[in-house]
Order: C-alpha cells, then sequence, then structure tokens
C-alpha cells in the first residue's frame, strides 16, 4: 500500500480522492495541507479526509513528515503557483527520505515546466512525474467507477505509472502517453484546442440566435431547445452540455470551467501550437479565446465566471468592448508570438504570475532556497 500526502486535497479535482481512496485500497493518505481558507466544499473535503484517517496540517515542513511517504500528491494551481511548492517539496523529500520518493503533479502546466521539473527533481533523487486530469469536479466525483469520471494524462517513467496504476483507477481512467516527462501536458493542451474551439463555436451560436430569434437576448426555453436540437446533430459539441446549456437554460454563469485558470490553459496551448509550427487559423483561435477571458476578468474583477459565460460580450449589446479590448491590446498582430505575449501583459498582475510563461530547471533552483 502506498504512503501518500496531498497538497491541493481540498480543491475541487483532488478533494474527492478521500471517498475514492478508502481505507484498505492502494494507498493511504497520511496528510493533507490544509492552509485553513473556507468556503465551497472545503469543509466537507476535511471532514471526508479525516474519515479516510488522514491528518490536517498547514505547512510542508509538516507535510512531508520524518520519511513516511511514499510520495506526494500535488493538485494545486499553474506554473507560477507549482514552481515553488515542488520545490520545497523536493528539497524535504531528499532531506527525510531513505528510498526514492515521488511527486505525482496533476496540475495542469506548461510542456517546458514538466520537462524542469523533471530535471530539477531527478538531480535531486525525486522521481517527478506530471499527470494532467481533464473532466472537470465532476469527472473528478464520480471517479473511475464510473464511465463519466475524469481522465487522467499519463507519461514519464512507465514503471511508476504501472505502481500507480491501481491508484490512479480509482481517481479516474489513466492512459499511458509514453516516456516523455511532458507528453500529460502536450495531452491537455491538445485537449483544450479542441474544449476552447468548441466554445467559441457554441458561444457565437447561441449570440446569432439571440440576435435573429430572441429579440438580442440570451435564455430562455425556445433558446434553449433551438441550441438543444442543434447540438444533438452532426455540428455538436460538448461545450453546450456541460457549460453554455447552464447559461441559457438556467442563468448561472459561475460554475464550470473558471476563467481564471482557462486563461492561462488557453495561452499555453497557443504556445503549443506556435511551438508545434501550425498554421495561425490554428493560433488564432486560441489567442481569441484567451483574450476574451482576458476582457471578463478585467470587467468583471473579483467574480468567479464560467467560461461560457463568454457568450454575454458576444452578443449586438456588448461585442464592441470586446473588440475594442482586442484591438486596443494588439490581439490581431500579425506575429503569433507577440500576440501571445500582449495576451499575457493584459491578465491581470496575479493571473500573469500564476502563468509564469517561461520556465527553467533555474525557476525551480530559485523557488527551493
Amino acid at each position: 500500500m502506498l504512503k501518500l500526502a496531498y497538497v491541493g486535497g481540498l480543491g475541487m479535482m483532488a478533494g474527492p480522492a478521500a471517498t475514492h481512496l478508502e481505507q484498505g485500497g492502494p494507498a493511504a493518505v497520511l496528510r493533507v495541507q490544509d492552509r485553513g481558507t473556507r468556503g465551497g466544499s472545503r469543509d466537507q473535503y476535511r471532514a471526508d479526509w479525516r474519515n479516510h484517517g488522514a491528518e490536517l496540517v498547514a505547512t510542508l515542513e509538516g507535510l512531508v513528515g520524518e520519511g513516511d511517504l511514499d510520495g506526494v500528491v500535488v493538485c494545486a494551481g499553474k506554473n507560477g503557483d507549482d514552481v515553488q511548492i515542488i520545490a520545497e517539496l523536493t528539497q524535504r523529500l531528499k532531506q527525510v527520505s531513505t528510498g526514492r520518493p515521488f511527486i505525482l503533479h496533476l496540475s495542469t502546466v506548461s510542456p517546458d515546466f514538466a520537462e524542469a521539473a523533471f530535471q530539477f527533481c531527478s538531480d535531486q533523487q525525486v522521481d517527478y512525474i506530471n499527470y494532467p486530469l481533464t473532466g472537470g469536479p465532476l469527472g473528478a466525483q464520480l471517479g473511475g467507477a464510473d464511465p463519466k469520471g475524469m481522465l487522467i494524462l499519463a507519461s514519464g517513467d512507465e514503471s511508476i505509472y504501472q505502481r500507480l496504476l491501481p491508484l490512479l483507477k480509482r481517481l479516474g481512467h489513466p492512459k499511458f502517453f509514453g516516456p516523455s516527462p511532458s507528453a500529460g501536458a502536450v495531452t491537455k493542451l491538445i485537449g483544450h484546442h479542441m474544449v476552447f474551439n468548441g466554445l467559441n463555436g457554441i458561444a457565437t451560436a447561441a449570440a446569432i440566435h439571440a440576435d435573429c430569434f430572441n429579440q438580442g437576448k440570451l435564455g430562455g426555453a425556445a433558446q434553449t431547445d433551438y441550441l438543444s436540437f442543434l447540438n444533438g446533430g452532426a455540428g455538436g459539441t460538448r461545450q453546450w452540455d456541460v457549460g453554455l446549456s447552464k447559461g441559457i437554460a438556467q442563468d448561472c454563469w459561475d460554475q464550470g470551467f473558471s476563467i481564471h485558470h482557462a486563461v492561462i490553459d488557453a495561452v499555453y496551448a497557443a504556445r503549443l501550437a506556435v511551438a508545434a509550427g501550425l498554421p495561425r487559423i490554428s493560433i488564432q483561435g486560441m489567442t481569441n479565446i484567451a483574450f476574451a477571458f482576458a476582457y471578463l476578468l478585467h470587467k468583471f474583477p473579483g467574480e468567479t465566471l464560467g467560461t461560457h459565460s463568454i457568450v454575454r460580450e458576444m452578443i449586438r449589446q456588448q461585442s464592441a468592448g470586446l473588440d475594442q479590448f482586442m484591438s486596443e491590446h494588439g490581439a490581431f498582430a500579425a506575429n503569433a508570438a507577440l500576440v501571445i505575449a500582449d495576451c499575457v501583459a493584459s491578465l491581470p498582475e496575479a493571473i500573469q504570475a500564476s502563468a509564469l510563461i517561461e520556465v527553467s530547471v533555474a525557476d525551480f533552483e530559485s523557488g527551493a532556497c
């Protein structure tokens, strides 16, 4: 049985593991970091982890303990959030472990983060693997017992994957994508090209329907029926089912994939498309959606909004504001790399810091100090 600790175990993606990993299963979680933040589902996850038998601790020092762990699971944030976490955990694990511990990183980060983290951790005799999750909070809650449970995108050392497989199958549906430390991260961003282009398509469809058939407004049974019918055809996208239908049918705009996280993922995905030598038509769709998210972050500071809320800025009465923001911030410049840089520059400072676009081993060495 694996002995683990969790960073980010009170979050929507990692918290459900407390109920999927029943006692006597493939892993025992000894400790979970609890930084004291209240609200949302955190109190329920606290209770679930206590029922599992885990101790809640405030610091990474307390989390690592005295060498009784096989590994630490991290499901926290983006590049800029997790670089210091990975760096400190690596140092502390190296100091107290008698064997070779691992860090199982479930966050969505950029491919260069995964490559640099792998190198940094390997130099410290700690194994690093990045297995991003996809499927949202509902997929995390359903777990591996349900066909609709979240996907786990694994890569790196295959022997570690095989060792973790019984654990992973409790949490979701794992698939191994080869020995590259960054293959899981690349796979997650490929998925985002599918997701965000589908989001743009369904939001555009809803905005046109509003203008042509719904007196310029979003919502109502007629629009819900229209889009549900059309989405059932060959041109449908799951972005209607999992996202926009909540807004149109229920006037719910604050649930789903949070734009605070989505905008960073879109930037990572755009950079991946540039690195892959794709044409501008492939890159522009991703930068356009990132700029739309950036606009929402500025227009509604402090609010939590789902990605589908971009549709409210696409209807006739609102669209000029979005166009002006994108034009002023360089969304349509000739150079794709410059467009991405301008998009990042347009983000609130806290989001920019979280994104940490360029990552190297030096960032981890600095974070470990």
